[in-house]
């Protein structure tokens, strides 16, 4: 396999927290819908390949081992940072109005076994999260997700991914408590691979589905989407990252009628890892959304400054 395929491997728990401004702003979205109306990742670690061995038979001779697959590490633990600004808090076509909040977030994550073409895992996050001048918008989020991984062919460049979470968002400073609960279903297809041999892009591309259903039912959407991310290396512990999502969502309970909106996201991220566990990274994404609804359109931009960290074990 290509040095940085591996790499691309990684890109969820990387670039998914270096891009970290992308997922606030969809729980941004959850929040804001739920208020006005009373919010994931899958987290695929690299599967390391060992240096070619060679063993000996009596009877076939020296066996050259083209590859060995170690197993992905039973136990995670991960927590992100992040500072970030939105140029749109409440989402709206008008009337704008910017803020900066803070993202808090830790975990864990659990794989009970795994094959060689099959990986079982599953994951809880609590996530914090706490505006500067808007504070009725503080909200705390609980999920907990079961995901599931199978690979295709044996360097594992192209993989199905098969995810359902349970999510509920909670308020911190009254006696609303819970105010919003749903459950994400999401399906999925992803194949990595190399642009150029001398300084390789290595990208990703996943094109898949999901089904978020929630109570109260404003959120309730299917969702056809494309994401294309990729990671250049610019020295050893440098990379710079970048991705494209449009989405197509059609709405179910919308309380204002009939709603089908195009939904585009793009973002970029320039990342440092001092250390295989630890990274730094400046983040900037861009979401505009178009709906047949007009009341439901919206442009926002989040740049984020983030710390995050893992441990495997």
């Amino acid at each position: 396999m290509s040095p940085i395929l591996p790499r691309l491997q990684s890109i969820v728990s990387v670039a998914a927290i270096a891009l970290a401004g992308l997922s606030s702003s969809f729980a941004q979205e959850v929040r804001v819908e739920t208020q006005q109306q009373a919010r994931a990742r899958e987290q695929n670690l690299p599967r390391d390949q060992g240096a070619p061995e060679q063993v000996a038979d009596p009877e076939l001779g020296d066996i050259n081992l083209v590859s060995r697959q170690n197993r992905p590490k039973m136990f995670t633990f991960f927590t992100s940072q992040s500072l970030n600004y939105t140029s749109n808090a409440f989402l709206v076509r008008d009337g704008e109005q910017s803020d900066f909040f803070w993202n808090g977030r830790v975990g864990a994550s659990f794989v009970p076994f795994a094959t060689r073409n099959f990986t079982p895992r599953i994951s809880f996050d609590q996530n914090w999260f706490r505006y500067f001048e808007i504070g009725h918008l503080d909200f705390d989020s609980q999920n907990l997700q079961m995901d599931v991984k199978y690979d295709l062919n044996r360097d594992d460049t192209w993989f199905v991914t098969g995810s359902y979470a349970l999510s509920r968002l909670y308020e911190p400073h009254s006696d609303v408590g819970e105010f919003y609960r749903y459950g994400f279903l999401n399906a999925s297809i992803t194949h990595l691979l190399q642009l150029g041999s001398t300084n390789p892009i290595g990208l990703a591309i996943t094109g898949g589905a999901y089904w978020r259903h929630g109570d109260p039912s404003v959120s309730d959407r299917v969702s056809g989407y494309l994401n294309v991310a990729g990671i250049y290396n610019v020295c050893e512990h440098v990379q710079i990252s970048a991705f494209t999502r449009p989405e197509i969502q059609h709405y179910t309970h919308d309380p204002l009628g009939d709603r089908d909106d195009f939904n585009l996201a793009v973002g970029a991220a320039v990342s440092w890892t001092p250390k295989e566990y630890l990274v730094v990274a400046a983040t900037a994404s861009y979401v505009g959304n178009w709906s047949s609804i007009g009341a439901r359109d919206y442009n926002v931009v989040t740049p984020s400054l983030v710390v995050g960290a893992q441990i495997t074990f």
